[in-house]
């Protein structure tokens, strides 16, 4: 691969050290954050995470960045893997893929953990039973979908029982045909692959090198940020592919991918909810319209937008509607379906407070510790060079501050999971920054991309092991006949995630949440009086009846 050589440049001065001092303070400072006496499920999920498994996280990736210092034989066999992925993009991503769908089924196990990932699923499951919502007995509504979770993960229609997720479709309906044949975790190791080759793409569109290539895709793979998340069923890495896609046609001259640009960002702005898309899109949109030339592809643009802006951004609102699947009780039973969405925007939007902005700078360290190290500070204080670093630089620091607005901490995720849609400016301007590097000098490029390879394996050590916790606290299932799942509430453990039905469960397994024995008891009698008692423990009961043609439906 003949190039024209690049041009040297200097990293911000004492970049590497600041990179070591706060690889150093990392865990430090988080397990500083805990409370005296407490342990770890004594805090809600965002913090038990934080103080737990990102001290761990932080202390592998310090270890790491030392080593990655001290050993140059490491260093330079990260740079000729990155040369291997400039020279051979394609098979790299199709690698890369078979490596996160295996690393999906070892670490992942085939669980949606959150709320936010068993929502999707749930819906894919119910598209691919050929369904727009599923149908519970609405005797049991409250039963079979924790009160706490109605209307916010999980919209619900108390009068027929029906229930669909509260998340636009675009997501459930990608996973749809893998639903089919329970193959929904293939879709984010797809969407990770794909993400790899449009980074190393980008980044040789903004340094006009073609080894950039590998750097920004090997800084991808060395970043427990993106490849965690690959291994989730979260919306995040098909947002960020969404979104990189979009530029990636948004920077090409033509009406036809503008066009392109738009029907992906429509997309994108229905895969979960529209916000992350937006915010991305702004700069984007600003910069075509900034320029005459570049303005005359605007109308392409919009028009690509409109088809499913129109089927799905609004159809689904207004179907869900149509169906009695409301947002989250507001206190007035019967406000319009606009009344009811400008109550819940209204709710959405806070000014910061203390603890809000407490929230976002351990968001912050989450940011520094799931990335390779010091490529976060590179990428926001190095110049950038082209309209592309630009653009990401603009949209990453737009998706940042906005959710100082937004009074919510994340809950569950991998890494700060807010950010992940706009995170492709990392990797391009790692890869810049890597080809640029003055030669005989400890570039910060190689020795962060050695450090976040030599730690990913602890971070989906960590991974792993929160996901195993949470299966081992399901009440288990009876092998034979009707299951009657009963789920002990054990809100530090939040076991009302636990408590999912799916389409394919109906008459073989229904969970419910538990609430006193005798009164479970008295249910089960209810649904089928001869079920018998099989398990009891603190994680809920298990009750087993014959399979038999009266036994109740889940759609009954």
């Amino acid at each position: 691969m003949t190039t024209t050589a690049p041009t040297a440049t200097r990293q911000p001065r004492g970049l590497l050290t600041l990179t070591v001092v706060l690889a150093a303070l990392a865990p430090v400072a988080l397990w500083l954050g805990r409370l005296p006496g407490l342990g770890a499920h004594d805090y809600l999920i965002y913090y038990r995470l934080l103080f737990y498994n990102d001290v761990g996280n932080g202390l592998a990736m310090l270890v790491a960045l030392l080593a990655a210092l001290l050993i140059p034989s490491l260093r330079r066999a990260a740079a000729r893997l990155a040369d291997e992925l400039s020279c051979h993009p394609v098979a790299g991503s199709v690698v890369a893929f078979m490596g996160l769908a295996l690393l999906a089924r070892i670490v992942y196990q085939g669980f949606p953990l959150a709320m936010d990932e068993y929502a999707p699923v749930l819906q894919a499951r119910i598209f691919a039973d050929g369904e727009l919502a599923i149908r519970y007995p609405p005797t049991l509504l409250d039963r079979v979908v924790p009160k706490g979770f109605q209307g916010w993960f999980i919209l619900v229609n108390p009068a027929t029982g029906q229930a669909a997720s509260a998340y636009w479709p675009g997501l459930a309906l990608l996973m749809a045909p893998l639903a089919l044949f329970g193959g929904e975790w293939l879709l984010n190791p797809l969407f990770g692959a794909l993400g790899l080759w449009l980074l190393g793409d980008l980044a040789v569109q903004a340094s006009r090198q073609p080894q950039a290539r590998g750097w920004a895709m090997l800084a991808a793979l060395a970043s427990p940020q993106y490849t965690v998340n690959t291994l989730s069923y979260y919306a995040m890495p098909g947002l960020l592919t969404l979104n990189l896609l979009f530029l990636w046609l948004a920077l090409r001259p033509s009406h036809k991918s503008a066009a392109l640009a738009g029907a992906v960002g429509s997309l994108a702005l229905v895969l979960h909810n529209p916000v992350p898309h937006a915010l991305f899109a702004l700069p984007v949109l600003l910069w075509l319209a900034w320029d005459a030339q570049r303005r005359r592809r605007l109308p392409a643009l919009v028009l690509g937008y409109l088809p499913l802006l129109l089927v799905l951004l609004l159809g689904w609102v207004l179907a869900t509607d149509a169906m009695g699947l409301r947002q989250a009780s507001t206190g007035t039973e019967h406000l319009t379906l606009i009344e009811a969405w400008t109550h819940k925007l209204g709710g959405l939007f806070v000014l910061p407070t203390p603890a809000l902005l407490t929230v976002r700078a351990y968001a912050l360290w989450k940011t520094l510790i799931w990335t390779a190290p010091g490529l976060v500070l590179l990428a926001c204080l190095q110049r950038p060079a082209s309209a592309i670093e630009r653009l990401l630089l603009a949209a990453f620091a737009l998706m940042f501050a906005f959710y100082f607005f937004i009074p919510f901490d994340q809950g569950h995720g991998w890494g700060y999971r807010y950010l992940h849609p706009a995170w492709g400016l990392i990797p391009v301007a790692t890869a810049v920054a890597a080809i640029r590097a003055t030669p005989g000098k400890i570039a910060l490029p190689a020795v962060a991309l050695t450090a976040g390879l030599l730690a990913t394996p602890v971070f989906l050590w960590t991974t792993r092991a929160t996901i195993s916790e949470a299966i081992a606290m399901q009440p288990p299932v009876s092998g034979d006949g009707m299951s009657y799942v009963f789920v002990a509430d054990r809100p530090n453990l939040y076991t009302m995630d636990l408590v999912r039905n799916y389409p394919a469960d109906r008459g073989h397994v229904l969970r419910m949440v538990g609430t006193d024995f005798a009164a479970d008891r008295a249910l089960v009698r209810k649904l089928a009086p001869n079920a018998t008692l099989q398990h009891a423990d603190e994680r809920g009961a298990t009750w087993s009846a014959p399979a038999a043609r009266d036994t109740p439906s889940h759609a009954d």
